[in-house]
């Protein structure tokens, strides 16, 4: 069969009757849940999925050129098949299998790929208003600019908007997105793109020993009566390294522990410790103090991180 440049080979949701194949010239599929464009040149299947499965075409395909190209309709496929030995219907169905997982694990790779986008996005909208505690933005503006960054369907768009919903970053409420703590976003989009740059994907943000030392600073702070300053808290070493022994389950809180912390100016302590290579006993500390939120923020993207990771894959 030909087609004349302009013409469409067949329509996003018709039926998915018949396989084609590209003898000669070009065609392009688009598909309305995104904007990404399939280019189909000689030797290209066109619309296989669909007729082997018997689904509907998930995209409009269109000649950009005068096209030649060979239809094969399901009882030609069938009259084939009864002419090949037994085993080739076998690897015939083996090879749609196969070529089903293809899709799954492409679209999956998309969702992957498409999340810094995402958070990108998110960042930067809610980035406008972030004195506010939650940080509403535009459900639409949010589905448009991820369309704009990278190609992925508003389907799977919606899919990554889920995910991060299942683990209390956002809310989606109908034309508004609410987001929980733009400072955690942020946070989130930082750590995956220092992944992404360096190739390190450790399993969580904080070591045990990290979350055990900032649970029982948090304690503290919250059992405390000396009201945060502009957020920083204080802390006293004798309250902590009581709710230290029952927040690390008996444990017994040392400098040592509170080192990796300290180095990273997420905790800081009264006195100096000089180059670290002899510490003091925590008892010689008299406080120790720092930033609250940016405490809390950290504790709630190490919940995050290793959940988001086990959600896409």
């Amino acid at each position: 069969m030909t087609l004349e440049e302009g013409q469409i080979l067949f329509r996003e949701g018709a039926p998915g009757e018949n396989l084609y194949v590209v003898r000669d010239g070009e065609l392009q599929g688009k598909s309305t849940l995104g904007t990404a464009i399939n280019t189909y040149g000689p030797g290209a299947l066109i619309g296989e999925l669909a007729f082997l499965k018997k689904e509907p075409y998930t995209e409009t395909i269109t000649a950009t050129e005068d096209c030649e190209l060979i239809e094969i309709t399901p009882d030609a496929l069938e009259e084939s098949l009864e002419q090949e030995p037994a085993w080739f219907r076998s690897i015939i169905s083996f090879l749609t299998g196969r070529l089903q997982i293809a899709g799954e694990n492409k679209r999956k790779s998309d969702k992957i790929k498409a999340l810094p986008s995402l958070l990108y996005i998110l960042d930067s909208l809610s980035s406008r208003v972030k004195a506010n505690e939650e940080t509403k933005v535009s459900h639409a503006e949010v589905i448009d600019g991820v369309e704009k960054l990278f190609n992925l369907s508003k389907d799977n768009i919606e899919d990554l908007l889920k995910i991060l919903e299942e683990l209390e970053v956002l809310k989606i409420l109908g034309e508004e997105i609410h987001v929980k703590n733009a400072n955690v976003v942020h946070l989130l989009y930082e750590s995956i793109r220092f992944r992404a740059r360096y190739r390190k994907t450790p399993p969580q943000i904080l070591s045990m020993t990290e979350q055990m030392v900032l649970n029982a600073v948090i304690k503290t702070v919250q059992q405390s009566t000396e009201p945060l300053k502009n957020g920083a808290f204080t802390v006293n070493t004798e309250s902590l390294l009581k709710v230290g022994k029952r927040a690390m389950f008996g444990a017994t809180l040392t400098l040592r522990m509170m080192l990796p912390l300290l180095e990273r100016k997420l905790l800081n302590a009264s006195v100096p410790l000089g180059d670290g290579t002899v510490l003091p006993e925590i008892e010689a500390i008299p406080f120790f103090f720092g930033d609250f939120d940016t405490i809390l923020d950290l504790m709630e993207l190490n919940r995050i991180y290793p959940l988001l990771d086990k959600k896409l894959v």
